[in-house]
């Protein structure tokens, strides 16, 4: 008797059954999660930036459509503004990227001295605030300054750094590793085959760089764009150069409308979306660069590249062109800012020349007990909240029972990471100034409470995405086996994830500390009045012209910033178990996989925490580098 055919499903799919009580907790979980970050994070913004267009909307004008405050911000000056800084973010983009080129092909494919420290480097370069680097290079160019003391100030050197040349070029230097580390773990990854084939052909340097280079093209794109959009975004040159030599930029114009008396929002929301705009057409450059193409190239057989041993020529010059980049970027800035602190205008190189006059009326302005105090507590407490908001952020992001949550909390991640530090700021001072609020009995316009949730909002982005990563390699069989054995989900966390997450916790919360201590536009719009955090004390002094205490608060807050970052890492390394400091360690040490690579990535990512903001979405190219060739040094073909 013949059997009836069964009924089987298609492999590969799930049979789903009815919803259960622990999908539903998870599911309202993670839409809780959601709707937090969007009230946040996307939310203020948006309610600021529909003002160009319906202010009538939140009653801040009587009509429901108009385009009035387009025609407005243009004869304030938009369209010059939006000029002058598409073209300076380009050219800077540009500039940046190609230094970056160089440093990682020194550091990546050759025997250049000293390629071990160029992260160092970098790391310091990353941790100044671009307004600390603008005032610095101020005050060596500047009569009075350094260069006037040693006898060799110029006019022309000064005109020619207080104007365009000089936004671009402190815009370039700062954000040169943006671009390297977007560039370098790409280029280490590329197999030495390509190279090794162009050669056995007949091939010269030049059919290298074309071979190799389009290989190259989705990082060089990405570093263009991480650049660019910082630049774009940044408040604190505009802040600094470019309004002293009266050079108008957009972030600056934003800042006018903001801060004049009446306020004009529609003006402000006009230029915010002029900066949004900007920022997403390179978001889509960039996607139409990576869209219809292949990239990969490596594989389990590829080879890895032999370093180029340069000769006593090159190490000559690659020497010196890495000491010109680290001194234009570092050491210029540093010296401004010491040397101006630390001598009396107009005396020259003297030893009378020096003093200490400038550091002890510090506590005059509320110095060493209150803008260090209390930038001090804020970035200590927003910093703690900063990682365990990004920590959930992470998990979720990574988990693969997040369902609609994870894309939905990316795409907001990355939309709110995109938007420049200034517009977010506006946001934050239209929303929470609404009379809607005042009428159910929320005020926090012009509190200290306020000025926290807006540090925190604009840390998490940035320091989500550096968990990300580490948080992705954890296996949820860890907290499943210690459940099973009886532990609780507090104590499963503590003893079997948060030791394998031990570093990359504290770098996370170390790198928002320095942002967050150091941060303008935020601090510059939203402090309440009866405070005063560090980067406004800093440019209030300066702008009071007491040069010599301004810089001397400025040496201040980076001693107070290193001092806490190297306590902490040495309190680290001292008190924490063995199985904390041990584990990542152990990870990067030969055959340890991808560990170099994936903490470039890390700091890649968060690299844009040091200055107040996110990190660009163009970083996550980086994801694609995860393996890394270890080179062998051979000699000059």
């Amino acid at each position: 008797m013949s059997r009836a055919p069964r009924h089987t499903r298609p492999t590969g799919t799930r049979q789903r059954g009815p919803v259960g009580l622990g999908q539903l907790r998870s599911s309202a979980w993670n839409g809780t999660i959601f709707a937090v970050v969007a009230v946040f994070l996307v939310v203020p913004s948006l309610c600021f930036l529909v003002q160009a267009v319906s202010p009538r909307l939140f009653d801040q004008g009587s009509s429901w459509f108009t385009l009035s405050s387009f025609g407005q911000a243009f004869s304030d000056g938009l369209g010059r503004a939006m000029g002058d800084s598409l073209v300076v973010s380009a050219v800077s983009a540009l500039g940046a990227v190609a230094v970056a080129v160089v440093l990682a092909w020194l550091a990546e494919r050759t025997t250049a001295v000293g390629r071990r420290f160029f992260l160092l480097g970098l790391w310091a370069v990353l941790l100044a605030p671009t307004y600390l680097v603008a005032v610095g290079w101020e005050e060596i160019v500047d009569q009075g300054g350094l260069l006037s003391d040693a006898g060799l100030w110029s006019a022309h050197v000064q005109h020619l750094v207080m104007g365009p040349v000089g936004v671009v070029v402190v815009l370039a230097f700062k954000h040169v590793p943006f671009a390297y580390f977007a560039v370098a773990p790409a280029l280490a990854a590329v197999s030495g085959d390509l190279e090794h084939a162009v050669r056995t052909h007949g091939g010269g340097t030049r059919s290298v760089v074309r071979t190799v280079g389009p290989v190259l093209l989705p990082a060089l794109a990405a570093g263009f764009i991480i650049v660019f959009a910082e630049s774009m975004g940044d408040f604190g040159v505009a802040d600094t150069i470019a309004a002293t030599a009266h050079f108008p930029v957009a972030t600056y114009v934003l800042y006018e409308a903001i801060s004049s008396f009446p306020t004009n929002y529609g003006v402000g929301a006009v230029v915010g979306l002029a900066l949004v705009g900007s920022v997403a057409v390179a978001l889509g450059l960039l996607a139409m660069v990576q869209r219809g193409r292949s990239y990969a190239v490596i594989s389990g057989r590829a080879r890895p590249v032999a370093r180029r041993r340069l000769t006593w020529r090159g190490q000559v010059v690659a020497s010196a062109f890495v000491a010109t980049i680290f001194t234009g970027a570092l050491l210029v800035p540093v010296l401004g800012l010491v040397s101006s602190s630390l001598l009396i205008p107009f005396r020259g190189l003297h030893w009378s020349s020096f003093t200490l006059a400038y550091y002890r009326p510090l506590l005059g302005v509320g110095g060493l007990g209150g803008p260090v105090r209390f930038s001090g507590e804020m970035a200590l407490v927003c910093s703690l909240a900063t990682v365990v908001l990004a920590a959930v952020l992470a998990r979720t992001l990574s988990s693969e029972r997040s369902g609609w949550a994870r894309g939905a909390l990316n795409t907001t991640l990355l939309a709110a990471v995109a938007l420049p530090g200034i517009v977010f700021a506006a946001g934050y001072i239209f929303a929470f100034n609404l009379p809607l609020l005042s009428d159910v009995g929320i005020s926090l316009y012009g509190t200290v409470p306020l000025l926290g949730m807006a540090y925190i909002a604009t840390s998490v982005p940035g320091s989500s995405r550096i968990l990300l990563g580490p948080l992705a390699q954890i296996q949820g069989s860890l907290l499943s086996a210690a459940r099973v054995h009886g532990a609780g989900l507090l104590r499963s966390w503590r003893h079997g994830v948060i030791p394998l997450l031990a570093r990359p916790l504290v770098w996370c919360t170390l790198l928002a500390f320095s942002g967050i201590f150091l941060e303008l536009p935020v601090s510059q719009m939203l402090y309440p009045p009866d405070t005063t955090p560090m980067s406004v004390a800093i440019l209030r002094v300066l702008g009071k012209a007491n040069i010599g205490e301004g810089t001397a608060l400025a040496v201040v807050a980076v001693a107070f910033t290193l001092g806490v970052v190297g306590a902490a890492l040495g309190l680290f390394r001292l008190l924490a178990p063995a199985g904390w400091r041990t584990w990542h360690q152990a990870a990067e040490r030969p055959g340890g996989g991808g560990a170099p690579v994936a903490a470039t990535a890390a700091v890649a990512t968060g690299a844009a925490v040091a200055s107040g903001r996110g990190v660009r979405p163009g970083t996550e190219v980086l994801a694609g580098a995860g393996t890394t060739n270890q080179p062998a040094e051979r000699g000059a073909a």
